[in-house]
């Protein structure tokens, strides 16, 4: 795989289905997710790794569309509310590769699921890493977090609907990684390897990336 250069890595997955891990581990191995990061809370005591410039463009352009997190809006809406926030995306983006330099920068924001679309006019470079969960464990997340608020099927359906549809239309590398394998012990370094490979990291850095790990 060739060195990249600059390139952004983006993290892509359903809210409570191990993002946040895999953000942090990329932030732990050199790949900067961000300056200002959402805050811990009771339900993530260890932080999203979600970059406040991302998630503030992210909420706006769902408001702007007439949904939220937990009502996400069709691929259609998302396009069309997210057209008054390109210029906000293409500064931000700008503003992160300038600083990035040769450097491999990232983000993570659940949401981007189904914003990646209005991004990837300025992304076209951009390597995505998915990860995915079983559903029943990402919905009993939910409910211990959130409640009752949807049908978490049919949310969690939307999110990786958009990705699915989104990565089979455009050609850029992507990898798919398991949190169960990621968190379990007996695969968790293969994984990790994986993803050191995707984004042209040294197998060295291995024992650094699953220090982040709590293994199940």
């Amino acid at each position: 795989m060739a060195k990249p250069k600059g390139i952004p890595i983006v993290v892509l997955g359903m809210h409570r289905s191990g993002t946040s891990v895999v953000a942090s581990i990329l932030n732990r191995i050199g790949i900067s997710m961000g300056e200002e990061f959402l805050d811990p809370d009771e339900f993530n005591q260890n932080g999203y790794f979600e970059d406040k410039d991302f998630l503030w463009i992210n909420k706006g352009i769902f408001e702007n569309a007439n949904g939220i997190w937990y009502a996400p809006p069709s691929i259609p809406e998302i396009k069309k509310g997210g057209e008054k926030f390109e210029e906000a995306i293409h500064k931000t983006i700008s503003a992160k590769r300038k600083k990035a330099g040769l450097n491999s920068w990232g983000w993570k924001d659940p949401r981007n699921c189904l914003t990646c679309w209005n991004y990837y006019p300025e992304i076209l470079d951009a390597r995505f890493i998915v990860v995915v969960r079983r559903i029943v464990d990402i919905k009993r997340s939910l409910n211990a977090t959130h409640g009752h608020l949807a049908d978490w099927t049919e949310v969690i359906d939307a999110y990786y609907d958009s990705v699915a549809t989104f990565l089979e239309i455009n050609s850029n590398l992507s990898l798919l990684i398991s949190f169960e394998e990621l968190v379990y012990e007996k695969y968790s370094k293969n994984t990790i390897l994986r993803i050191l490979d995707f984004v042209d990291k040294p197998d060295r850095m291995v024992d650094k990336a699953l220090s982040i790990i709590r293994f199940r």
